[in-house]
């Protein structure tokens, strides 16, 4: 371990730091590793995803989803993580619904670690890498989705810092080497295959801000573009696994809520009140989905990093930041059209983009930090040369005139939003009129720190002293672990150090986080093993005798009944109804009408209604079981059958299997054959093209047969496995050929960024 740790160069402090969230996260989440059917986060949402996994775990490699809503297929669902390493293939082996909570534990390990890497872009000091990485992962765009069971969107949130750490050292350190495009590439098809393309888009969106504003003032060599543009369109190649069946699936799908781009957002003070307090930013969509709570002592140091840093750093950074304002705003502002632009009109949940947004937030707060550090140990004061000035009032400017576009659709004000502008005005007028002394900037700083834990305190606990004890316990360990390799500075001649300072200041804003979005954790049981649904499918699967598939319809809301749908799939059993975003446009109806009988496409109708209002709301029983009534139809159409003269002709099924099923029979020439499933292109019977046919795919025999082969071959999948298979090619011959790639990468390299000068980053 010694000699492993000497020879990487890492200090005991460093690995200290490394091994820490490890600890500090157990302590959060302590059910880890005491497993007791619990999840770490609210049960739900996490049962959603779970469910569609669990859908396809026992046949992994099937394109056809012959268990999930009518056979939407498996690999174009626009939600699956399907090629996503670190939770799939995991799930698929254990099948083990509960390993979710190692696998967001070990996932906002990976977060903190990932943080810690893109934070020595800033600086070299250790103690402010980690609390800066513990404010990524204790935040609350980050403990919001562990708390609600987004966990996809918590997966992409990992690996974002890491996007951005490799597209800055390639253009800002100008290392273009194979190592930061490499990191770049995997990274980008990582976001990708988390099944999270908000966050995908808009971490892209905002490196778009930095790289366009480079171009344009001609700060980017060729071979940094020709780098990033190099790296995006391999990892492009590599995920359009997942891509090019999205793109051809897209018109097939709807939302199970319907997608409103314009209908929520929040004006500019609620996104600062969300900054600093944690409040939503609008009343449309809960907390979760743009609570950001870092404080406002992060948000202050930015400020000094916006006006005190390069220019060349500062500036791109507050236009990515005034762009991301601006989106949050959603249909908020007169520039509400962006969000009607193709593709982007997908998207809802403005809000969402101030979690891509957060890495840059934080990362220009460990700058300020290393201002104010500076200044504090050269004894500076913080007084505004005219070149600062007028980026200050310029800076302002454009946001009253964000704030301008916001007042045709202006309504109430919190009392958080309030304060966080008084706050931030209150900064930045210390700065302007150069008050801001070091004391007056460290009081000020301290202060707007402490109203904010206040203010904090009172939103999230009914008794304001009531500080959950994991917060207290996790300050604890970091202030000793701080102390212990600080201890030569403390002592009273050194009490005024810049180090002391900072650290404390750094030690109440982490506080102020750690009370505020660890008051909403919680562990959730499903009771799974308690579900109403266990009788039920005892009961029905008994009946089962044929090779096919048993469907059933639920009359209650499904998101109320995840657990019908979790034993259902675990059973095989085809749930025809599912909570969940996307469904199949061709979704099949309940009822079909062949000649003069009607037929039922469900095997059991499931009163699950009941368990909502306590009624019957079937017309028909044929058992109960704990009052739930069930109903089972006389003619259901089979899985697969043929139809004659508006008559079912008897077949029998030979094999059903995932993308291949074979029925047999005497058929004729001009029979239709049909499979129960959504229609959607892809599926050939007896080697013909199927046609829609009631929302089923569907073809005319042209020749006596019998037997009859249905099976799923979509050209999509083929045209996307060639691509990936390019871009790995691709992905492999830069790193064997990465030397003389470098090398010509270096020669073209002929502009030499003034940000890459100072290595040191010495002021």
């Amino acid at each position: 371990m010694i000699e492993s740790i000497l020879k990487y160069n890492i200090s005991k402090k460093e690995l200290t730091y490394l091994i820490l969230p490890l600890f500090l996260l157990l302590i959060l989440f302590p059910t880890v590793i005491a497993p007791n059917n619990t999840f770490i986060t609210r049960s739900s949402d996490v049962l959603l995803i779970i469910n569609s996994e669990l859908s396809v775990v026992k046949n992994p490699l099937s394109l056809w989803n012959n268990q999930w809503l009518t056979g939407l297929p498996a690999y174009a669902d626009p939600l699956s993580d399907r090629f996503y390493p670190f939770f799939y293939p995991i799930f698929v082996l254990t099948q083990d619904a509960f390993i979710i909570n190692l696998i967001l534990f070990i996932h906002l390990y990976i977060a903190y670690l990932c943080f810690f890497k893109l934070s020595k872009l800033m600086t070299d000091n250790l103690d402010i890498r980690m609390i800066a990485s513990l404010f990524y992962i204790f935040s609350g765009v980050i403990l919001a989705r562990v708390y609600v069971g987004h966990v996809l969107l918590l997966f992409v949130l990992t690996w974002i810092p890491l996007l951005y750490y490799a597209f800055f050292k390639i253009i800002w350190d100008n290392e273009v080497t194979i190592k930061n495009i490499s990191i770049f590439i995997l990274s980008l098809v990582l976001i990708f295959f988390t099944g999270s393309l908000y966050y995908f888009f808009y971490s892209c969106l905002i490196l778009s801000v930095f790289f366009i504003y480079y171009l344009f003032k001609q700060k980017i060599s060729k071979g940094q573009i020709l780098a990033i543009s190099g790296a995006f369109t391999i990892g492009a190649l590599i995920f359009a696994i997942k891509c090019i069946p999205i793109i051809f699936i897209s018109n097939s799908l709807d939302r199970i809520d319907p997608v409103n781009p314009i209908g929520d957002g929040g004006y500019l003070e609620s996104v600062l009140a969300s900054i600093v307090f944690g409040t939503p930013i609008d009343k449309v969509f809960a907390f979760w989905e743009s609570a950001v709570l870092i404080g406002i002592i992060p948000l202050l140091l930015i400020i000094l990093a916006l006006i005190f840093d390069r220019e060349e750093r500062a500036i791109p950074a507050f236009f990515a930041i005034i762009f991301a304002f601006i989106w949050a705003a959603g249909g908020n502002t007169i520039l509400l059209f962006i969000h009607l632009m193709p593709v982007l009109s997908n998207f809802r949940c403005a809000g969402r983009i101030l979690g891509a947004l957060l890495p840059i937030l934080l990362l220009f707060a460990i700058c300020g930090v290393e201002i104010l550090k500076t200044r504090i140990k050269n004894k500076e004061d913080f007084t505004l040369n005219p070149i600062q000035k007028r980026n200050v009032i310029l800076g302002s400017v454009i946001l009253l005139f964000i704030k301008f576009l916001e007042l045709p659709f202006q309504t109430n004000i919190s009392l958080e939003s309030y304060i966080a502008v008084i706050l931030i005005i209150g900064f930045i007028c210390l700065l302007y009129f150069n008050r801001a002394t070091l004391n007056n900037i460290v009081a000020y700083l301290i202060i707007a720190g402490l109203v904010n834990g206040i203010i904090v305190i009172r939103n999230v606990y009914d008794t304001p002293l009531t500080i959950k004890n994991e917060a207290i316990i996790i300050l604890a360990i970091i202030i000793t672990l701080i102390a212990f390799f600080s201890r030569n500075y403390l002592h009273l001649s050194n009490f005024k150090s810049n180090h002391i300072i900072y650290s404390s200041i750094l030690i109440i804003g982490l506080g102020i986080i750690l009370i505020g979005n660890t008051s909403y954790l919680q562990n959730t049981d499903p009771e799974l093993n308690m579900s109403s649904s266990l009788p039920i499918i005892e009961k029905i699967t008994a009946d089962n005798i044929n090779n096919g598939q048993i469907w059933v319809l639920e009359t209650g809301w499904s998101f109320q009944h995840l657990d019908f749908t979790y034993w259902f799939i675990k059973n095989e059993i085809h749930p025809v109804r599912a909570y969940y975003g996307y469904f199949m446009k061709t979704t099949i109806a309940p009822i079909f009408n062949i000649g003069n009988t009607s037929y039922y496409t469900s095997n059991y109708i499931i009163d699950t209604l009941y368990l909502e209002n306590g009624q019957q709301n079937i017309p028909e029983v044929t058992f109960k079981v704990n009052n739930i009534s069930v109903y089972k139809p006389s003619d259901v159409l089979p899985n697969a059958f043929v139809i004659r003269n508006n008559q079912l002709i008897p077949s029998a099924i030979e094999k059903f299997s995932t993308d291949e099923i074979i029925i047999s029979g005497q058929f004729l020439n001009g029979d239709v054959a049909i499979l129960k499933t959504a229609f959607y292109p892809g599926w050939r019977i007896n080697g013909m093209d199927t046609i829609n046919s009631g929302n089923m795919p569907s073809a005319k025999l042209q020749s006596p047969t019998t037997s009859i082969i249905f099976k799923y071959d979509p050209i999509d999948v083929k045209i996307a496995g060639i691509l990936s298979g390019l871009g790995v090619i691709l992905f492999i011959i830069t790193i064997v050929k990465r030397h003389e790639i470098e090398k010509y990468l270096n020669t073209i390299n002929k502009i030499d960024i003034p940000i890459t000068k100072n290595r040191k980053r010495k002021r």
